[in-house]
């Protein structure tokens, strides 16, 4: 049976066997018992450990299991499901833990269309998490800039608050293909920012114009949300790269809260490739 990917040694299709991938030049790749292929070639990159780490994958996978951002979930779902027909080819690009691809393939179940899902993130540890949530995803660690998929092979492509190399995107996304790419705009978080640091800032808001691709819509999303305990407040704050960048006089700002109300502001943009 055919895989999905290609080999990242030399670009041919991958035979999919019971435990292997294979390509035609000799190059095999052993899927793991935990639902993944690694398909990152080790040599393009300097660093040992891939992605993020354990720790902020988990308080990630749990903190995003509080529902918190299921209306982000919804919208992305919705904005993906507006564009999508049987048979199409899924691609989420920095997928983590599959928290909303495999919401979209539930939704899309639910509603009769049938879609053949991969999803690429460098973090092996994420996968294993996005593997047991949804065993339909096809997964590869891999690098969003090296891309093991063919050219013009892929329908949809989703693009979660990960970096979008728009040149390797438009290759494997088909003429008239869209991608579904959502990022935080300016007051997100804000008043986390606030907690921890001396001097909070807004973030800085994307340029969001990609060679090769047409702005269709933009949805901008703002509510508010309020985290109830100091596990809940712990669990965002790890997930995000604050954690990593905050003194240790801000972590244990954080540690000290016990509830804190946040402001969620995400882009949904949906773009055509030309």
């Amino acid at each position: 049976m055919k895989s999905s990917f290609c080999c990242p040694v030399c670009g041919s299709a991958l035979e999919r066997g019971e435990k292997i991938l294979t390509c035609e030049n000799g190059h095999s790749f052993d899927i793991a018992k935990k639902g993944y292929v690694n398909l990152l070639l080790s040599q393009k990159s300097k660093d040992k450990r891939h992605g993020d780490d354990t720790a902020m994958i988990t308080a990630r996978r749990d903190f995003l299991d509080l529902g918190y951002y299921l209306p982000l979930c919804e919208a992305t779902t919705d904005a993906v499901l507006a564009c999508a027909k049987d048979g199409d080819t899924l691609l989420d690009l920095g997928c983590g833990e599959c928290y909303y691809t495999a919401a979209v393939m539930h939704e899309a179940e639910k509603r009769g269309i049938f879609l053949h899902a991969l999803g690429i993130d460098i973090s092996r540890d994420a996968l294993i998490y996005g593997a047991k949530r949804c065993r339909r995803i096809e997964l590869a660690a891999a690098s969003i800039f090296s891309l093991p998929v063919a050219d013009d092979s892929v329908d949809i492509i989703m693009n979660m608050f990960a970096p979008c190399a728009a040149n390797e995107f438009a290759r494997v996304l088909k003429k008239g293909g869209r991608m579904i790419h959502v990022y935080p705009r300016e007051k997100h978080l804000f008043e986390l920012k606030k907690a921890i640091y001396d001097t909070p800032y807004e973030n800085d808001v994307e340029t969001a114009d990609f060679g090769g691709f047409r702005l269709i819509s933009e949805k901008r999303l703002t509510y508010t949300f309020t985290l109830k305990n100091q596990n809940e407040i712990h669990e965002l704050f790890m997930m995000t790269p604050y954690y990593y960048k905050t003194s240790k006089e801000g972590q244990a700002r954080a540690a000290a809260l016990t509830a804190l109300s946040a402001t969620a502001d995400f882009a949904v943009a949906v773009y055509e490739k030309l």
